[in-house]
């Protein structure tokens, strides 16, 4: 309520937001590192961005309804979407795993809300393994 004239004030909200309560999912965002050994052998070792142990808080929700048929057209497998807050260490690159969960996740999409640099949100859909 504006003080002056007693008119609602018009609040400019961010389409894209979680209230911090929402974010209650442990997530681990991991980059393939490629290594070689002493014998000069390739090595691939999965690399948690923020530190070993480190999970972000992130608001998890999974696809329903609608959602559910366009992505069977598209073909994804078990499609999400995460809120985080922003940070550049995130990336399409990555390899999600939720908590308590074994099953990889790989990024499809990661949007900057508004380019304002507080929040992303994450398209993830089931990684399937290399056959």
């Amino acid at each position: 309520m504006c003080l002056s004239c007693g008119m609602p004030r018009m609040v400019s909200r961010m389409s894209k937001y979680a209230n911090p309560g929402e974010l209650r999912t442990n997530v681990y965002f991991f980059r393939t590192e490629r290594i070689t050994d002493a014998e000069n052998v390739p090595i691939e070792r999965d690399v948690n961005v923020f530190g070993d142990g480190v999970a972000v808080r992130c608001k998890w929700v999974n696809t329903h309804g609608t959602e559910t048929f366009t992505a069977m057209q598209l073909q994804l497998r078990e499609p999400a979407t995460i809120t985080c807050r922003f940070s550049p260490l995130i990336n399409s690159r990555l390899i999600v795993y939720k908590e308590s969960d074994p099953e990889p996740y790989e990024v499809i999409s990661v949007d900057d809300v508004e380019n304002r640099h507080k929040w992303l949100e994450i398209k993830v859909q089931r990684k399937e393994a290399a056959r």
